[in-house]
């Protein structure tokens, strides 16, 4: 029992999980298409120590951005259509990174950190009853910059960080950027 208490506390000292309210910020084409900000967003994280200042991990969350465009005509392909329009984009994140904290002997520890992966976009436009859809898996590239904030002396940490989601276009869809704000904790 007590190998397995042992186990366990150090299971938990090297690993964490991160749940985080996520605020959008649409940049490059996806702001061409929408430009309001997103409030609509939540971000998830299993991270594990492999190093004093170094953590692996897998993230993944959902964005949703939304914006009602007045009398405007939009043309998909040779079609054109007028009236009044109700944007969507969905994007959903699955990205491995890596990150690297500056200081590990305090209780502010700033860090950086970089992903790879993929990021699902769902983006609709609807006119009236007609739905535009579109769905594409866009390659990404995820820098990121924030600082954590050691609560106590259980592991409990608050966290802030930004992300910029640099997506590649697809034949299909032009990429889709954004910079998503996190404030969350770390379990």
């Amino acid at each position: 029992m007590a190998v397995g208490l042992g186990a366990n506390a150090y299971a938990q000292s090297n690993s964490n999980f991160i749940a985080s309210y996520s605020i959008a910020l649409p940049t490059g084409n996806l702001s061409d298409y929408i430009g309001q900000t997103s409030f609509r967003g939540i971000s998830f994280e299993w991270n594990t120590r492999i190093k004093p200042n170094v953590e692996l991990g897998l993230e993944s969350g959902w964005n949703v951005f939304y914006e009602k465009v007045a009398e405007k005509v939009y043309t998909e392909g040779t079609a054109s259509v007028s009236g009044v329009q109700y944007r969507y984009t969905n994007a959903v994140p699955i990205i491995a990174g890596a990150k690297y904290h500056f200081k590990n002997d305090s209780k502010i520890k700033p860090y950086g950190g970089v992903g790879l992966g993929t990021v699902y976009v769902d983006r609709d436009t609807d006119l009236g009853m007609y739905r535009i859809s579109t769905q594409e898996w866009q390659f990404s590239v995820r820098p990121e910059l924030g600082i954590r904030y050691e609560l106590g002396g259980q592991g409990t940490a608050l966290q802030i960080g930004a992300k910029y989601y640099a997506n590649s276009e697809t034949d299909n869809l032009d990429g889709q950027p954004f910079v998503a704000i996190n404030i969350g904790f770390v379990f």
